[in-house]
């Protein structure tokens, strides 16, 4: 899936023989347009940002909203045939659900343009959050994936975790700040999201050391994490946190944070429900990149975390697992949204 403070000082530590360092002479990084992006200097969310690399924005969604957008997130997926009761646990298999993505989160069938999916995205409190991130509020959105999590399901394996990050090793200090609206509570026990507080200053340090620089890509917004590589981040005091929120709470992180998806415990009974959404502002997105959005836009396709970047038009039309074609296919949202200049701004359709 697709993609966003400074250096911290920290004690050396022996790299393995599988990790040499990697000299990093003459490679060409790219550089932060908005180095000071984030910084402990503001008295807001933005201190949290540059210090813990995620921030949680409390009541970004007013809690009656968010739980009505979760109704219609529950009539989206009993849509499908079959025979889903969200009360009933053993009608939570794969025959009555449709396919997920490939980090099992819902980013076919037309979902990222339903009516109940673009009203979460203008909320004032998430809007707000991210203009004044960004210092204007003429911003474009991603069209991305929803996430809804049956606990418990008897029918397949758990996920491990996949820890990762959404910024390619070449890109140097802040680009990205990615977000995830949360629709239903999210506790200790519960699935969710589990960062790793301080990776992001650690960013830097551990490429320049511990990997290889060919492996380097700059249009490959993702790092999938070893063990041992892990390990080394552990060393230097940083570890998983699992971020705890309430319904209509919005979370946001450093695109340079270690992060996953954790499933829920064997104790959780909640069904997970949150939408992703990253906003970037619109100067960012050149014209060729704005053709490839309005075709996904129009086509109600799902795309990437990057609302400017490296678009990638996902289709509607799904596969079976055994590659037949998948019957439940959808060609329009169910519900669609209105199109007021507002929607089709953010969607990069109009400029501002």
């Amino acid at each position: 899936m697709a993609p966003g403070a400074l250096l911290h000082e920290t004690p050396a530590a022996p790299a393995s023989k599988a990790t040499v360092a990697a000299p990093t002479e003459n490679i060409c990084t790219i550089p932060s347009r908005f180095p000071n992006l984030i910084s402990t200097e503001f008295q807001d969310f933005r201190a949290e940002l540059a210090e813990n690399g995620f921030a949680i924005i409390k009541g970004a969604i007013p809690r009656e909203r968010a739980i009505q957008y979760q109704e219609k997130a529950y009539e989206w997926i009993k849509s499908f045939p079959g025979d889903l009761d969200m009360n009933n646990p053993d009608t939570w298999v794969e025959k009555n659900l449709p396919i997920t993505n490939s980090i099992k989160a819902y980013a076919y069938y037309c979902v990222s343009h339903e009516k109940f999916f673009w009203d979460a995205r203008q909320e004032p409190g998430v809007l707000g959050a991210f203009a004044k991130l960004w210092g204007t509020d003429e911003l474009l959105v991603s069209f991305d994936a929803m996430n809804l999590t049956f606990p418990n399901r008897k029918d397949v394996p758990r996920r491990p975790p996949w820890e990762h990050i959404d910024q390619s090793p070449m890109r140097r200090v802040v680009h990205c700040i990615q977000g995830l609206m949360a629709l239903s509570p999210s506790g200790p026990k519960d699935g969710g999201l589990v960062v790793f507080p301080g990776s992001h200053k650690l960013n830097e340090e551990f490429f320049d050391t511990q990997t290889d620089k060919k492996s380097w890509q700059p249009m490959k917004d993702v790092h999938v994490f070893t063990r041992a590589e892990l390990d080394w981040f552990a060393a230097r005091g940083v570890h998983p946190h699992k971020v705890c929120l309430e319904v209509g709470d919005m979370v946001m992180w450093d695109g340079r944070t270690i992060h996953y998806r954790s499933e829920p415990t064997e104790k959780s009974n909640q069904i997970r429900t949150a939408l992703y959404a990253t906003y970037v502002p619109a100067s960012l997105a050149s014209a060729d990149q704005l053709k490839l959005k309005k075709q996904a836009f129009e086509s109600y396709s799902g795309t990437t975390h990057g609302p400017h970047q490296y678009i990638v038009v996902r289709p509607n039309g799904v596969c079976l697992p055994d590659g037949t074609p998948d019957p439940r296919s959808r060609e329009a949202s169910l519900e669609s949204p209105e199109m007021t200049d507002k929607l089709l701004k953010l969607a990069g359709v109009i400029p501002y």
